[in-house]
């Protein structure tokens, strides 16, 4: 079995050597909270600025990015915080997800056809290819595409639609567009940087209301 690819963003404290004399004025109690509280406050705005960037311009929407990612908040006993997103197959993103619309022809002289009624193609007519918008306004055409019905169970179209191409040498194959994982990852890197920054700026701000309060 084949193990399910993960993409985490993890956020923590070691680096923070700017705040080692400091923390050593405070209890272990009081590091503990603060350092839960600004791992916390960091890791959700990492979260919202990761979505921001990752649909910037691509044809997904917030809702579909939140369905697909998970926050893990830091704790006493853990003090990592993290945002993950799988690249499981499951979790790949059909290419119908993104506007996707069969271009619909007239069937050829002396070919009726019975069309398709779940995709509202009627008798007489035919799909010749697709039309996409991985990218907000922008509209591509997939050449011997053509949408059907994804099963769930035995329900025809309980899973939604997806595009397929065949190609010229007559295999089948199921068109897929930008998954959450690969969007993430094009964005970790710099997304982490300005994790690390806001956070030892916000750890800063937690020590320094904490040895205020001790030494007002």
């Amino acid at each position: 079995m084949t193990k399910a690819r993960t993409l985490a963003l993890k956020i923590d404290t070691r680096e923070l050597d700017t705040l080692r004399d400091r923390l050593g004025e405070m209890t272990g109690e009081e590091i503990g909270r603060a350092t839960v509280t600004a791992l916390n406050g960091v890791v959700d705005r990492a979260y919202e600025l990761s979505r921001e960037r990752m649909i910037a311009g691509i044809n997904l929407s917030d809702d579909y990015l939140r369905r697909r990612m998970r926050v893990e908040h830091a704790t006493k006993g853990k003090p990592v915080a993290s945002i993950t997103a799988s690249g499981a197959r499951d979790d790949l993103t059909v290419l119908s997800r993104f506007d996707a619309k069969p271009v619909i022809v007239q069937n050829k002289k002396g070919r009726a056809g019975k069309g398709n009624e779940l995709l509202g193609i009627p008798s007489g007519q035919r799909q010749a290819g697709v039309k996409v918008s991985v990218t907000r306004g922008n509209e591509d055409f997939i050449e011997r595409g053509f949408m059907l019905p994804l099963r769930r169970g035995t329900q025809a179209g309980g899973n939604g639609y997806g595009v397929f191409a065949r190609s010229r040498d007559g295999t089948l194959k199921h068109r897929y567009g930008p998954s959450v994982y690969q969007l993430f990852a094009y964005q970790v890197q710099t997304v982490s940087y300005a994790a690390e920054e806001d956070l030892e700026e916000t750890l800063i701000e937690q020590v320094t209301e904490v040895l205020q309060k001790v030494n007002p």
